[in-house]
């Protein structure tokens, strides 16, 4: 029998298994893919943003007390030691945190190589099929004295995990497969059907740091286009988050840095029916006086007959500026020389206050991240142990738990992978 299973070997059950098993427990990792880290390679684009220094509460939604608990107890500052000492110096750039290597494939293969030095029992390529629970049967001082005597049962918790490989058993089980989010690397929801059988309750995993398919603009047309823009998400008539980036244009609709940073709210949002838009702003550098300045002077200092797509050539791709011209209402063959205060005005509102009707995030197979999980009231927020089986924790994804980009998501998966390790 094994201290602790750990089922996923992702970010945090990697991070859950070299901590139990540098406290002595005798560990297996089970996992149903054909390698360990498979998310992880793909961090960062595969260089992994494993942290940053910029650590707080506002970078995550789902459970305040959650996050809370877990970064009092292992922070950005515990990551960068903890890799550290696995041989992984940290690169800082700007409070992004990536190893000195900028390749994820370090980071896989420290943990590898920890987990061999640990003496962890890892096993790949396995698919688990049931996990059922059981008390574990001990003899008292009484009971040893007398072997006539009939074995005393405590109150701990034996968990078999029955797999397409044989059965292990545990005295303690940690889950932490994730939830659906890219489900070719491993998260794809297999575990889901056991974990409801041991009456835990999964609130629905919603796509996170994702594209949504939108109306508003052709987007056929503008497909392909990337550019600086200013994102804000408004939800049944609230502005609730902005941010700024590199905004990708596809025929879908809108993804990029700043659409994922806001995503999770609008994929909640979208989830209980309520009314979602995004205002984006194409040109941040300026303001909407400047703007409006700009193409005024621009169309006093125009003498021939330049078209106004000719005398506003180079303010923003081409493809975009036919389509926001179309959508300001003012004709594209207009002659630059003869705009009037009101086109300005009307061209500039369409550049910097486009709104766009946020219809569906892009499915969970491309999202890095899903919002959702594990009710919070079925675990104790300090330790993550189940409230329904004492010895059951969960860590990672599969909590009610997700931030934004730059190494939060990676963060809280050592975070809750070193706390449910610890099985204090």
């Amino acid at each position: 029998m094994y201290d602790v299973i750990i089922i996923g070997a992702g970010a945090s059950g990697l991070m859950a298994a070299a901590t139990a098993a540098s406290k002595g427990a005798r560990v297996a990792l089970l996992e149903h893919k054909d390698d360990i880290g498979k998310k992880i390679l793909a961090t960062g684009n595969g260089r992994c943003n494993f942290t940053n220094t910029d650590m707080s509460v506002n970078k995550f939604h789902g459970s305040k007390a959650l996050i809370k608990n877990g970064l009092s107890q292992f922070n950005y500052a515990d990551t960068i030691r903890f890799f550290k000492e696995l041989g992984i110096p940290a690169y800082n750039n700007a409070g992004y945190i990536y190893p000195n290597s900028r390749q994820a494939a370090s980071v896989v293969a420290a943990f590898r190589m920890e987990l061999m030095r640990l003496h962890v029992d890892v096993k790949t390529g396995i698919s688990i099929t049931e996990i059922k629970t059981a008390g574990i049967t001990t003899k008292d001082a009484k009971s040893a004295a007398n072997p006539a005597t009939n074995k005393k049962t405590d109150n701990r918790t034996c968990y078999c995990i029955q797999t397409d490989k044989g059965s292990f058993k545990s005295k303690r089980l940690i889950i932490a497969c994730g939830l659906t989010a890219s489900p070719k690397l491993g998260s794809d929801g297999s575990l889901f059907r056991q974990i409801e059988a041991l009456r835990h309750h999964i609130q629905k995993p919603l796509p996170a740091l994702c594209g949504f398919s939108c109306d508003g603009l052709n987007f056929k047309k503008i497909t392909g286009v990337r550019c600086d823009a200013t994102v804000a998400s408004v939800i049944d008539g609230q502005m609730t988050e902005q941010n700024t980036g590199e905004l990708q244009l596809a025929d879908y609709g809108i993804s990029g840095i700043p659409v994922f940073q806001i995503s999770s709210l609008m994929s909640r949002a979208l989830d209980k029916g309520q009314r979602v838009k995004v205002i984006i702003d194409f040109l941040p550098a300026f303001s909407d006086d400047e703007l409006n300045g700009y193409i005024k002077d621009r169309s006093i200092t125009t003498t021939d007959n330049r078209s106004l797509n000719e005398m506003l050539n180079g303010l923003l791709n081409n493809k975009l500026l036919l389509e926001l011209v179309h959508k300001s209402g003012v004709s594209p063959d207009k002659k630059g020389r003869l705009l009037t205060d009101d086109d300005c005005k009307s061209l500039t509102r369409s550049i910097k206050h486009t709104a766009v009707s946020v219809k569906k995030p892009r499915g969970a197979e491309f999202a890095q991240v899903c919002a959702g999980g594990i009710y919070t009231k079925e675990i104790d927020v300090r330790t993550l142990e189940s409230k329904i089986h004492p010895g059951l924790y969960f860590c990672g994804e599969l909590l009610d738990v997700d931030g934004i980009c730059g190494g939060y998501n990676l963060q809280w998966a050592w975070t809750s992978g070193y706390i449910a390790g610890e099985m204090q």
